[in-house]
């Protein structure tokens, strides 16, 4: 359990250890980058890079979910209503969207609405790290600005593209004019340099977290590279689909292991023996498997129903990102408890 100090401590305010969290955040980044470059330099790879990334990140990450909703007992008594109902509500939803419109609504939901996840998951990563330093806070004014506005410049900047298709399918994007997504981007810009400026300064009176600056200048890179450097939307959204994929695969494996303290509990001893640290591969490789007979199920076993694969995935997606919005909040005690962070 880390807590802040009065006094200016050499600390990089890691979450769990550097070998951990310069995978957490330098490996997953590269690894985005890997993709999102490969692609580029050989368009026709992105086929096969998108089908590595979905088997065996994408479709793991939203499983992922589950095992902290109902791995055991005591989560499932806790999630009742998110394992049971909101399933059919958002199944609802979601099947309503394409009675009334059909594809390109969904595909665009999707869109925006992974984006703003993308965007809300690096924000709290971000307070993750800031609780766990042992420096004092850095108080920079510029960081929420700059975790917020970029992310959103850039979505601004896809829509002003205009794209018609996004994965194969039917996509419209906001009618966003030219001239505002230019504006967004360069107030995107300043607030990314009025950032590195104040935390720089903080860094150097010894407030702060120099991981978590770490991973803040990895935002700014990878949303940077997928919103604006990378011309072709499809690519730019794969490395930060890895990216953001292999983050959250991390967060829970790292959630499960320190609720359960590298220790097996007889009440939990399936998913407290998977925690445990040297385990990590085993627990990847359950989810890996069980992610890919769920959804082996979904595409193949129920593609000869119309529109069937789509809306349960699409159904699975949102599912996620609600029930990420709900239980991953820093200010809650047992997340804060069982990341080690500071009350």
């Amino acid at each position: 359990m880390s807590t802040r100090t009065d006094t200016s401590e050499l600390s990089w305010g890691w979450v769990r250890n550097p070998r951990f969290d310069l995978l957490f955040i330098v490996g997953t980044a590269l690894l985005g980058v890997v993709f999102a470059l490969a692609a580029l330099a050989k368009p026709s790879l992105f086929p096969l890079l998108l089908t590595i990334d979905v088997w065996l990140l994408g479709y793991h990450h939203v499983v992922s979910t589950f095992t902290r909703l109902g791995f055991d007992g005591e989560s499932r008594q806790q999630h009742r209503f998110h394992i049971w109902v909101l399933p059919l509500i958002v199944f609802s939803g979601t099947f309503a969207v394409y009675q009334l419109a059909g594809v390109w609504p969904l595909m665009s939901i999707y869109f925006y609405w992974q984006g703003w996840h993308y965007l809300r998951q690096s924000y709290g990563v971000s307070r993750i790290m800031d609780r766990a330093s042992r420096r004092p806070p850095s108080d920079n004014p510029a960081t929420v600005w700059m975790l917020y506005l970029l992310p959103l410049a850039g979505l601004l900047h896809r829509s002003a593209q205009g794209s018609t298709t996004f994965l194969k399918l039917d996509v419209r994007m906001l009618p966003v004019p030219q001239e505002v997504a230019w504006v967004a981007a360069a107030s995107a810009l300043v607030a990314v340099a009025a950032w590195a400026v104040f935390q720089a300064r903080a860094l150097r009176s010894g407030a702060g977290s120099p991981a978590q600056t770490l991973y803040l200048a990895t935002h700014a890179g990878m949303f940077t590279l997928g919103y604006f450097v990378i011309p072709s939307l499809e690519t730019g959204w794969l490395g930060l689909n890895v990216w953001h994929n292999a983050q959250y695969i991390l967060i829970v494996w790292l959630f499960h292991n320190r609720r359960f303290a590298d220790k097996v509990s007889p009440a939990h001893r399936f998913l407290s023996t998977l925690s445990q640290s040297r385990w990590m591969v085993h627990y990847l490789v359950v989810c890996i498997a069980i992610s890919a007979l769920l959804y082996t199920f979904i595409l193949k076993g129920l593609g000869w129903i119309p529109a069937a694969s789509l809306l349960i995935v699409q159904t699975l997606n949102f599912h996620h990102y609600i029930v990420d919005s709900l239980i991953w909040k820093v200010r809650q005690p047992a997340v804060r408890r069982n990341l080690g962070l500071a009350a």
